[in-house]
């Protein structure tokens, strides 16, 4: 197992959630001011400014995501359908058995064939496809399966696999 490196990424994150955290920036004056510190005195400005500054960057954050997705849709699950991968075993066949319990339309994937799982998972209220999700051809005729079957949006988890998921292929059925 690699070891944990130092990267770009990690240190933005943690620079994200503590120095340019909109709370922690407005601990600074609101300390100062709890030691009456005057309102003239430069380290009080400075630390305003700084927390003014953070709040904004934060705020334009949250703006650029908002604008970015969109706003978010009304989900009613009785119009969707959850695609779960590598659902006969473990985490995945747990999922697909609370949504399929709970009325929810479930389509479980994986690479046991139909025959020896379908009777199981129609009695869970789930529909069963054989499915590799490592081939990119068998993603696609599944997803048009799906598609065609339950003629509605679908909602999908990708099981583990080695090789990068063909996530533009899956994501034109969503």
């Amino acid at each position: 197992m690699p070891s944990p490196t130092l990267t770009i990424d990690l240190l933005a994150t943690v620079l994200y959630r503590t120095l340019l955290h909109p709370f922690l920036a407005w601990l600074v004056p609101l300390t100062l001011r709890a030691q009456a510190t005057p309102y003239t005195h430069r380290s009080f400005q400075f630390s305003v400014i700084y927390a003014i500054l953070v709040t904004l960057l934060r705020l334009f954050f949250l703006l650029d995501a908002r604008l970015a997705s969109g706003p978010p849709r009304e989900l009613h699950w009785e119009d969707e359908v959850v695609v779960i991968t590598g659902g006969c075993g473990g985490l995945g066949g747990l999922v697909a058995e609370v949504y399929g319990m709970r009325g929810i339309g479930v389509a479980v994937l994986d690479i046991k064939e139909e025959g020896e799982v379908e009777k199981e998972w129609r009695a869970k209220g789930c529909r069963y496809y054989t499915c590799d999700v490592g081939d990119r051809n068998t993603v696609e005729d599944v997803g048009r399966r799906i598609e065609k079957d339950v003629r509605r949006r679908f909602l999908y988890s990708v099981a583990a696999i080695e090789k990068s998921i063909f996530a533009d292929d899956i994501s034109r059925y969503v």
